[in-house]
């Protein structure tokens, strides 16, 4: 009896102790702030497309001189191929102009939503939602309008 519940305490804090785990993973409500949108000029240092999320580091030049670095958190490897998104368009050296989404808590990080590229061009990832209402409605991706 005392080994069954030795055992059954065990599992109980294994239990809890993941569901933290699980709670710790960031959601992009809760740490950018949605209503905003800020423009970031920068020439791109590294693009990381990977999984869980991409990111893109910026080398962002300061009001007073130098260069700081901004980076942006960008949906994963496996979601951005879904939906197509040409990120293979954006090079390490190119100087772009990154829509964020701010983070509510630092100052050099945002959520990407669209990027203008050096020669105009327009990467935008419109969003799972959007994805799978395009394709429901027969489409073979992003429809311009719903981004």
């Amino acid at each position: 009896m005392h080994r069954q519940l030795t055992i059954a305490a065990l599992i109980a804090g294994w239990v809890f102790f993941s569901y933290e785990v699980v709670l710790a993973h960031h959601s992009v409500a809760a740490n950018f702030d949605q209503t905003k949108v800020v423009d970031i000029v920068g020439k791109v240092k590294k693009i990381e497309i990977r999984n869980p999320h991409s990111q893109i580091t910026l080398e962002v030049k300061k009001p007073g001189g130098g260069v700081s670095e901004f980076f942006v958190e960008w949906s994963d490897k496996n979601s951005l191929l879904r939906r197509t998104v040409p990120v293979t368009r954006m090079r390490v050296g190119d100087t772009v102009t990154v829509s964020v989404s701010p983070s509510k808590r630092l100052s050099n990080l945002g959520y990407f939503r669209t990027a203008t590229l050096p020669d105009g061009t327009v990467l935008r990832d419109c969003g799972f939602a959007a994805f799978r209402e395009a394709i429901a409605n027969g489409k073979s991706g992003c429809d311009e309008s719903a981004r």
